[in-house]
C-alpha cells in the first residue's frame, strides 16, 4: 500500500454528474513534490517499452531478424518480412482486445475498492517480467510467434498500468498546475526514452557490438537489450510503486463496506455497461470526447509505431539512423510536451488538442507531397513537437471532466475507448500502402485518421474544462454535445 506519510483522499460525492467543483477536483494536491517526482520519473522508466522494445529495436529485431533467419534471395526475404509483421499485428490486435475488456474492469475495481495501487504495482512488476523474458527469442522463425505474443502481452501489462498512473493525476496535483503536472511527466517519458535509446545505441549496436563487446551472434547484442531495459523500467517506476498516494474507493468515500469485499467480475461488468449507459443519458460530453479523442490519439499512436517502418522501408535508413531518428524524436517530443503543459495551464486543453492536431495533420501532408529524406527529418520531427502536448492535454481533459471517486474508472474507458479504435491508425496505413504499393503512402491513412478525430472533436462543448488550468470545469451539460463552445 501507499507510504504513511501519504495523504488521504478528501470526502466528495460519487455520482457520475457531480460537479467538478466538488473538493476532489479544488483541494490542494496531496504528496507534495516527492509524489509529482515519482509520477513523472514512472513515465521516464516505462517510455522506455514503447521506444525500445514496441518501436525502435526489438520489435525490429522479431520481424527482421528471427522471421527472415535462413531466407535465401529477395523474394524470400520480403515474404519472411511481410510475415513477420502480419505475426506481429495479429498478436497486438489480441492485446487490444485483452485490453478493451480488462482496463474498464480492473478500473471499476480499482475504484469501487481502493485497490488502485495494489493493481499499479502489479501490472507494472508484470510488464517488467515480460520484457525480462523477452531475451529468450533467439534468431530462429519457430521463436517468432513467441516474440510477438510476449511484446503483445508487454503492451496490455503497461497500458493497463497506465490506466491506473493516470488516475494518480488528479491526486498529486490542483486544476491550476494539472497541465504542468501532466506535461512535464510526458517529457520525462520521452527524455527518458532518449536516454535510454543512447545508452542501447552505444552499448549495444555501435560499433557492431556495443561498447559492452557483446556479439551479435544469434542475435545475442539485440537479445540483451531487454534485460538493460527491464532495469531500466523497474528503477523508473519503483518511486511511484513505494509513495502513490493512498486511493480510496466510492465505497470508502461514501462510509460503505469496501465493494472490494464483495465483488466479483461479473459485477464488475455489468457496473461497466451500467456506466456507459449512464454516461450516455448523464455525461454526453464525457462519453463523446471519449470516442472522439480514441480516434485522434489512435493516429497520434501510429506516428510512433510506424516510424520506423517508414525511415527504413520508406527512405532506406539503417538500424543505427532509425535509433538516431528515433532520440531526435523523442528529443523534440519532449520539449513539446514540456511547453504545451505550461500552454495548458494558460490556454487551456481544448486549445493544444486542437492547435496540434491540427498542425499534425498540416505536417503530414508536407510529407507527403514532397518525397525527400531532408523533408522526413524536419517535418517528421516537427511532427513530433505537436504528438506529446496532444497526448499530455487529452490525458489532463479527462481529469477535468471526471467526477471524484470515478477517475480510474474513466481511464479504464479511456483505454478501451482507445483499444475499440486502436486498429484505426495501423488498419488506414496498411490500407493506403496496400492501394498505392508505397509505404510512404501509408502516412496518408494516418492523416485521414488525425482529421477525422479532429472533426469529432471540435463540436464538443467542454465548458470550463477544456480552457485555462486555474478555471474549475463546470458539471457536464446533460444534452447537446454538438455546438461549440
Amino acid at each position: 500500500m501507499a507510504s504513511p506519510t501519504a495523504g488521504s483522499d478528501s470526502p466528495g460525492p460519487s455520482g457520475p454528474a457531480s460537479s467538478a467543483h466538488s473538493p476532489a477536483h479544488s483541494s490542494p494536491a496531496r504528496g507534495g513534490r516527492r509524489a509529482k517526482v515519482s509520477f513523472a520519473l514512472w513515465d521516464g522508466g516505462m517510455s522506455a517499452f514503447s521506444s525500445v522494445i514496441l518501436t525502435f529495436v526489438f520489435a525490429t529485431y522479431v520481424t527482421n531478424a528471427v522471421a527472415t533467419e535462413g531466407a535465401v534471395g529477395a523474394d524470400a526475404l520480403k515474404a519472411a518480412q511481410d510475415h513477420g509483421s502480419q505475426v506481429l499485428t495479429s498478436w497486438q490486435a489480441v492485446g487490444a482486445v485483452a485490453i478493451a475488456l480488462l482496463a474498464p474492469l480492473l478500473g471499476n475495481l480499482a475504484d469501487s475498492g481502493g485497490a488502485r495501487n495494489t493493481l499499479l504495482r502489479v501490472t507494472t512488476l508484470a510488464t517488467v517480467v515480460t520484457v525480462a523474458l523477452m531475451p529468450l527469442i533467439a534468431r530462429d522463425p519457430a521463436f517468432l510467434t513467441l516474440g510477438a505474443a510476449l511484446i503483445a502481452l508487454g503492451v496490455v501489462f503497461s497500458e493497463l498500468a497506465g490506466v491506473f498512473v493516470n488516475s494518480v493525476l488528479p491526486e498529486i496535483s490542483t486544476p491550476a498546475d494539472r497541465g504542468r503536472v501532466s506535461g512535464t511527466a510526458w517529457a520525462v517519458g520521452y527524455w527518458g526514452s532518449i536516454v535510454c535509446l543512447g545508452l542501447v545505441l552505444v552499448l549495444f549496436v555501435m560499433p557492431g557490438t556495443g561498447i559492452l563487446g557483446i556479439t551479435g551472434d544469434e542475435g545475442w547484442n539485440l537479445r540483451a537489450i531487454p534485460v538493460f531495459v527491464a532495469v531500466w523500467i523497474l528503477l523508473g517506476t519503483l518511486p511511484l510503486m513505494l509513495w502513490a498516494p493512498r486511493h480510496q474507493g466510492r465505497a470508502e468515500l461514501e462510509g460503505r463496506i469496501p465493494a472490494a469485499a464483495r465483488w466479483t467480475p461479473w459485477q464488475g461488468y455489468a457496473t461497466i455497461v451500467r456506466r456507459v449507459v449512464r454516461a450516455f443519458h448523464e455525461e454526453p460530453v464525457t462519453l463523446a470526447y471519449l470516442v472522439a479523442s480514441a480516434i485522434y490519439r489512435d493516429g497520434l499512436g501510429a506516428v510512433f509505431s510506424v516510424a520506423g517502418v517508414l525511415a527504413a522501408n520508406a527512405y532506406g535508413f539503417s538500424t543505427v539512423q532509425v535509433i538516431v531518428f528515433g532520440i531526435a524524436a523523442n528529443l523534440v517530443a519532449g520539449i513539446g510536451v514540456f511547453v504545451g503543459g505550461r500552454i495548458d495551464d494558460r490556454a487551456g486543453s481544448r486549445a493544444v488538442i486542437i492547435a496540434g492536431c491540427a498542425a499534425i495533420v498540416v505536417l503530414g501532408l508536407v510529407v507527403l507531397a514532397i518525397d525527400a529524406p531532408i523533408v522526413f527529418w524536419v517535418a517528421g520531427l516537427a511532427i513530433c513537437l505537436f504528438v506529446g502536448p496532444v497526448q499530455s492535454s487529452s490525458r489532463n481533459l479527462l481529469t477535468r471532466l471526471s467526477a471524484p471517486g470515478h477517475e480510474t474508472e474513466n481511464f479504464g474507458l479511456y483505454a478501451t475507448t482507445g483499444r475499440a479504435l486502436g486498429f484505426l491508425g495501423t488498419a488506414a496505413f496498411s490500407l493506403t500502402v496496400w492501394l498505392f504499393q508505397d509505404t510512404r503512402m501509408g502516412i496518408l491513412g494516418i492523416i485521414v485518421v488525425i482529421a477525422l478525430g479532429l472533426i469529432a472533436f471540435v463540436p464538443i462543448r467542454l465548458g470550463a474544462a477544456g480552457r485555462a488550468g486555474n478555471l474549475a470545469p463546470a458539471a457536464q451539460p446533460s444534452t447537446s454535445v454538438t455546438s461549440k463552445e
